[in-house]
């Protein structure tokens, strides 16, 4: 599981736990979600530096909306926000060479855009799984180049954006999705396909956004 679906499955979770016991009495928790509930958006962005490992500036952008709305919920001065603020930015940049150091001369699986788009080739010779990720974006990731042994695997989130995976002809496409108000949709165009085709399993989530397996782009 990526690290952005383990989080966003984690805070919807938390927040429809805490909505039933507020509704059923058992905990009075409306007030802490409404002052706190930022902190979810901050660690979205946090996350997608952690996954792309850089400070890119879709993620960038989603920290400091969190911070700007947890001010406001807080009510916050600005004389209080300059602190956290420096502190954040800090903090941001010592994480950043951390992440660079780490990943020298390491192969990249991992794709995710905030607020943009992005455009990923694979050309691997033993291609066998990767993670792209859209957040009020757009991700492509182009495996058109890239060679299966036998099976592999594509996790792909779209929320509230879109993600198209784009598989050579030949290869047998097995779409798994759970749509939530978006979409998932193979239009691939290969028609019968040898038994001995290699497989790819595409498990999607689609949040308002959609995910489309395809040959071509449109």
């Amino acid at each position: 599981m990526t690290p952005v679906r383990l989080w966003i499955g984690l805070v919807l979770l938390t927040f429809g736990v805490f909505g039933i016991l507020d509704a059923a009495g058992a905990l009075e928790s409306s007030e802490t979600i409404d002052q706190w509930w930022p902190v979810a958006i901050i660690g979205l962005g946090v996350i997608g530096m952690g996954v792309e490992r850089r400070i890119a500036i879709g993620p960038t952008i989603v920290v400091v909306i969190g911070v700007l709305v947890l001010a406001d919920a807080q009510d916050w001065t600005d004389e209080d926000l300059f602190g956290p603020v420096i502190l954040i930015a800090i903090g941001l940049i010592v994480l950043s060479g951390l992440w660079r150091r780490r990943v020298e001369g390491e192969h990249r699986d991992n794709s995710m855009v905030m607020f943009g788009a992005t455009k990923v080739k694979d050309r691997s010779e033993h291609f066998t799984r990767a993670n792209v990720s859209a957040i009020f974006g757009g991700a492509t990731l182009d495996l058109r180049e890239a060679h299966v042994d036998r099976e592999a695997n594509v996790e792909a989130l779209a929320m509230f954006g879109g993600v198209d995976v784009l598989v050579p002809k030949g290869w047998r496409v097995a779409l798994d999705g759970t749509p939530i108000f978006g979409g998932c949709e193979d239009k691939t165009e290969d028609g019968e396909l040898p038994a001995d085709a290699p497989v790819l399993n595409v498990h999607a989530t689609a949040i308002m956004g959609g995910v489309d397996v395809k040959n071509k782009t449109d």
